[in-house]
């Protein structure tokens, strides 16, 4: 099988689909394209033909990653509503997409370990302006006096970093809580967690209520000490 005459989108995403399946297993200098032509059930060639190289193949599936995510922000973003509900629909459509993507999180993960050499033009092309997107949702609600004034700068990778230990820590999750699968069902609770301990944190009301007024009395007794010490 040669070169095709017209463009194939099957074809093309059972090459992208072999490549991210190899390259999440044996890394990017692990994987040979006579081993993604082989598991594509393609010729070499078109693999040329389609990416222009193997490393345009690799750049591909991360820009389709990264642009996947930046259509899910700028949906959920551009919805009416609370700044709890668009960041509780970004989780929800971003726990689902990468949760079900292992390989996606297998490469990303492999990439940071090696230093990122491959995905800085990604970075550059997609991830800051992701990245400035959910900030300013969550900056917007900080403004507004929805959230409590949090570092909205390390806030966006704290929330994303939320949903997507889950799929690092799958081979400890299968162990600690016996789920080698994620379904539907444990993804939404994923989902849920995050937001609720995002928005929410740890601390109960009660115990928040308790830590406020102690605070408020230490700082009338340090005030009260402080007039004394100036008399």
């Amino acid at each position: 099988m040669g070169r095709p005459k017209t463009d194939d989108p099957e074809a093309r995403a059972r090459i992208a689909a072999a490549a991210e399946s190899l390259f999440a297993a044996r890394g990017y200098d692990g994987t040979a394209i006579r081993d993604i032509a082989k598991k594509a059930g393609i010729n070499g060639a078109m693999i040329r033909y389609y990416f222009g190289s193997k490393e345009g193949l690799y750049r591909a599936i991360l820009e389709t990653a990264a642009s996947k995510v930046r259509a899910l922000l700028v949906d959920t973003s551009s919805r009416a509503g609370s700044t709890r509900d668009r960041l509780a629909n970004f989780v929800d459509a971003y726990a689902e997409y990468i949760l079900n993507h292992p390989n996606l999180a297998r490469i990303l993960y492999r990439e940071m370990l090696t230093g990122g050499k491959h995905i800085m033009q990604v970075a550059q092309k997609y991830a800051v302006t992701n990245y400035t997107i959910l900030r300013n949702t969550i900056a917007e609600g900080v403004q507004a006096g929805e959230l409590r004034p949090i570092d909205v700068e390390l806030a966006p990778i704290s929330l994303m970093g939320m949903v997507v230990i889950f799929q690092f820590l799958r081979p400890f999750i299968s162990v600690a809580l016996g789920k080698t699968e994620y379904d539907d069902r444990f993804v939404n609770r994923i989902a849920a967690h995050t937001i609720d301990l995002f928005l929410n944190g740890a601390v109960s009301d009660r115990a928040r209520k308790r830590r406020s007024t102690t605070d408020r009395e230490k700082t009338r007794r340090n005030t009260k000490g402080s007039s004394k010490v100036h008399r």
